[in-house]
């Protein structure tokens, strides 16, 4: 196992000895922010997230990290959803909304094919491809 490397932590900038992502300042903040989300969740289960982080304090985005994580079940929340990644609708699984998730995979498919088709067209490269 490799030892731990000095790092800045993402959230204050702080030197630390990485263990983690965060430093243990941060950690413990963001674990005070997860109790006030769960106990009130405990409290109102059937909260919406905007509600949840009006009356917690703590914001969507770390709401949601929460999620993620698995921290957070949502099959015992009926109302809780969060941003899709790419367009901010609300969501209940993964990253990305449907919509999103076909965009991007159309998208990839689309890059794919014209870089097969690029393969086959050894004269003049990549601008010639624009100069058409």
């Amino acid at each position: 196992m490799a030892a731990p490397k000095l790092g800045n932590c993402p959230k204050c900038r702080k030197l630390y000895l990485r263990v983690r992502e965060i430093c243990e300042e941060c950690y413990q903040k963001q674990e005070e922010e997860y109790h006030k989300v769960a106990s009130y969740l405990r409290e109102y289960p059937g909260t919406t997230i905007q509600v949840l982080s009006d009356e917690t304090g703590v914001s969507i985005a770390l709401i949601r990290q929460f999620i993620l994580q698995g921290r957070i079940i949502m099959s015992h929340f009926p109302n809780l959803s969060y941003p899709c990644e790419t367009c901010g609708n609300l969501i209940k699984t993964g990253k990305a909304c449907s919509k999103c998730k076909k965009t991007i995979n159309q998208l990839s498919a689309q890059i794919e094919n014209e870089d097969n088709s690029q393969e086959g067209d050894s004269t003049g490269g990549y601008i010639t491809k624009y100069l058409k």
